[in-house]
């Protein structure tokens, strides 16, 4: 809230301006939102009942350049980032860091405004010669701005209007502020479950009712594997035809119950992980309980480790024709390490039985994730047993 100040040339608004009940009725709506879209909808009603205008705009943050990262037009044609950066009430912001609101009367005369550049080239062409424009700070850096726009003939806005807008401004402040943090919060589960993907090991989780709540691709065909076998996942979309397979459910079922059934002093040092394997498929998984965090409302979530290896000794097991069309894009070298890296053995196994340092068998790794494309050496040994 330290970004929220006053103007004091601009008179705060009586309570009886904002007491209209559409306006607290726009307002719970707006401090409902969590997503940029539905801010600006909101906006659009605010405006229409409380600044009408002819046109508007929303941007949200700056880049590096200065322009607005995401833009919102109502009735408003495109303008190239060039156009916007030269906006009068951009100029007067940046002398004024912190005003909440202006209006074109404080910022340039008519005169003036018509000499600019702006004014030729986008505010001419559509007719407008007023504006009225509302500002959200963060840390002296402009985070959202609202412009609106009125043509030639019209009303200018009225000290009434920029009073509503002065008010308006810290509901906006607010509202921006949590819509922001919300999508920072997205971005960035996006960014871990992108890293994550990667992971060479199934990676699952699940709600306490055992339902999905994420997955990996790893995990995706592990899960495949185990319900439909390695033929039959081989057949599907692991992603589309996911399901837990029942082992894993029945061991989260059971931790649900020592959970329940156990004293809430004791339930940390009581409940234990379960370890459920299907060796005949080369399946093993780890799920573990855990809490939510310290609020009694959030209940525990299942998360599940799945490793997924070929049984050892299947080293004359036939080789599908895609598992042939992949090793046939490595060297002879390149090849012995890969097929025993079918059958699960780890670096250090490796070099043991072909006689080679470790480090060259990292290197050989490396050439054969380059050579075929994909990264990970669980999905390298995934496509070598299908």
């Amino acid at each position: 809230m330290a970004d929220i100040v006053t103007n004091p040339r601009v008179p705060a608004a009586s309570a009886t301006e904002l007491a209209a009940p559409w306006f607290a009725e726009h307002l719970l709506r707006m401090h409902a939102t969590l997503r940029a879209r539905d801010l600006w909808h909101s906006l659009q009603l605010l405006v229409r009942d409380g600044l009408p205008s002819d046109s508007f705009t929303f941007e949200i943050g700056r880049g590096s350049d200065g322009d607005g990262n995401k833009i919102y037009r109502h009735a408003h044609p495109y303008m190239p980032r060039d156009w916007r950066r030269l906006h009068p009430a951009e100029v007067w912001f940046a002398r004024h860091p912190r005003a909440p609101v202006c209006r074109l009367s404080d910022v340039i005369t008519r005169g003036e405004l018509q000499e600019t550049f702006f004014y030729q080239r986008g505010m001419k062409r559509e007719g407008w010669d007023k504006f009225l424009s509302l500002v959200s700070w963060h840390e002296g850096t402009i985070q959202g701005v609202v412009h609106l726009y009125r043509r030639s003939g019209e009303p200018d806005f009225t000290a009434r209007e920029e009073r509503f807008a002065a008010a308006l401004q810290a509901h906006f402040h607010v509202a921006l502020d949590r819509v922001l943090a919300h999508e920072e919060e997205i971005f960035q589960a996006e960014q871990f479950a992108a890293m994550l993907e990667e992971v060479p090991v199934g990676l699952l989780l699940l709600d306490w009712e055992s339902r999905l709540l994420w997955r990996n691709g790893e995990a995706a065909h592990g899960c495949a594997v185990w319900n439909y076998g390695e033929r039959g996942a081989a057949a599907l979309k692991a992603r589309r035809a996911f399901r837990v397979p029942a082992p894993i459910a029945q061991a989260c079922a059971e931790l649900r119950a020592q959970w329940e059934n156990s004293d809430r002093g004791q339930r940390a040092s009581l409940v234990k992980s379960r370890a459920v394997s299907e060796h005949d498929l080369g399946l093993h998984a780890q799920v573990v309980l855990r809490a939510a965090g310290s609020s009694a409302q959030l209940r525990p979530t299942f998360q599940i480790q799945l490793d997924y290896r070929r049984p050892r000794g299947d080293r004359n097991r036939p080789l599908s024709p895609g598992a042939v069309a992949l090793l046939a894009r490595l060297s002879a070298r390149e090849r012995e390490v890969a097929m025993r890296m079918r059958e699960g053995l780890r670096t250090a196994e490796i070099a043991a039985e072909l006689g080679r340092s470790p480090l060259t068998i990292k290197t050989q790794l490396a050439a054969i994730f380059s050579k075929l494309g994909i990264p990970g050496r669980a999905r390298v040994t995934a496509l070598l047993n299908r």
